[in-house]
């Protein structure tokens, strides 16, 4: 079946089993040594756990040479987690990590972002070059739901969690996809041109409110679920580079509260965008390009972010900081919490550099 070549209009549904070991690097750089993977802690960075082990077939491999650039945890079990890898594809855990599968049909190729169906665990999405992938077997095989035939990668990916039939993509060209049956169809309702859509996040409160990072616009915002989208972009111009925004950071414990970590550091809004203020951090603005920072699940007052060289805490909210050791010598790509009652954080490690 033919998948029209227009973003803009609706594409037509595509079923087509990928088979193992298929998939496309998109330009990534190969992770080599023993310190990647993904790491966890318990107890606030005092103490890092490295996890390994993965399950090839009766035998048993380590993952500590992979690049993870992408971890979500499942919002119905904090026991199954799903990672992003530079070029092994998806691997997943239903041990909150202790140990790890390769996914069948998504073993290979960079996975910029995995988002899990918020009312049926088994179903997940996750993004390969030009292509959306989806599973409704727990990872046991995906399909591709969508293909675009022109030389981007898709970027960012999520789902509505009050509505899991409604998801959205983002591209390296600018575009913000949505589709309102699963990944059977898809249509454009945004585009921002020779921008990178680098995330997208909804409220956890109101999932008709959405947010875009954007590589060099500032931030994309709709209050109506797609349909009318604003650009938040001189609201950010005290800021030396935070219209770069690598990450947004919504805080599950306060309405309204929005973190944008960029290459001038952070910045917060109280109001869903309209005002912001800079975080006094231990780096000077401008001096580190971080890409990773979370919000406690349980406490809006914990704050962590991770440069090249250390993992940073704060525990009254950005007043003061607390450096710690990094757990690997590549820097960190990406951390999550789960939502256990006693919260663990994960990071994934960045590849190692050439």
């Amino acid at each position: 079946m033919n998948i029209q070549s227009r973003v803009g209009l609706l594409v037509a549904p595509l079923a087509v089993l990928v088979l193992l070991g298929q998939g496309c690097g998109g330009g990534a750089q190969k992770a080599s040594g023993s310190d990647g993977g993904l790491f966890k802690t318990s107890d606030g960075g005092d103490t890092w756990r490295q996890l390994q082990i993965i399950n090839v077939g009766s035998k048993r491999a380590s993952i500590a040479d992979m690049g993870i650039v992408s971890v979500v945890v499942d919002p119905q079990d904090p026991q199954a987690v799903y990672a992003g890898t530079v070029e092994n594809g998806v691997i997943s855990s239903l041990d909150g990590g202790d140990s790890w599968q390769p996914a069948a049909g998504l073993s290979a190729g960079r996975v910029n972002a995995i988002v899990v169906d918020a009312k049926n665990k088994c179903t997940v999405y996750a993004t390969l070059s030009n292509q959306i992938m989806k599973t409704t077997t727990c990872g046991r095989d995906w399909t591709r739901v969508f293909f675009d035939p022109r030389a981007i990668t898709f970027t960012a990916l999520t789902a509505d969690w009050f509505n899991p039939q409604i998801v959205y993509a983002g591209t390296s060209d600018g575009d913000v996809l949505r589709s309102d049956n699963g990944g059977e169809s898809w249509r454009s309702v945004r585009r921002v041109e020779g921008v990178r859509i680098n995330q997208l996040v909804i409220d956890p409160r109101d999932s008709r409110i959405i947010y875009g990072a954007t590589n060099s616009a500032g931030i994309l915002k709709t209050t109506d679920g797609g349909q009318n989208w604003m650009l938040i972009r001189n609201e950010l111009q005290d800021f030396s580079d935070a219209r770069r925004v690598n990450l947004i950071v919504l805080d599950p414990n306060t309405a309204n509260r929005v973190y944008a970590i960029s290459k001038y550091g952070i910045v917060a809004s109280d109001d869903g965008g309209a005002t912001w203020r800079g975080l006094q951090l231990p780096t000077p603005p401008g001096s580190v390009d971080m890409k990773a920072m979370a919000v406690h699940p349980k406490d809006a007052r914990r704050l962590v972010y991770a440069t090249d060289k250390a993992v940073i805490w704060s525990i009254d909210g950005g007043q003061t900081w607390t450096t710690k050791k990094l757990p690997t010598s590549r820097g960190a790509a990406y951390m999550t919490y789960d939502d256990a009652d006693q919260p663990s954080l994960f990071l994934g490690a960045t590849p190692a550099a050439k």
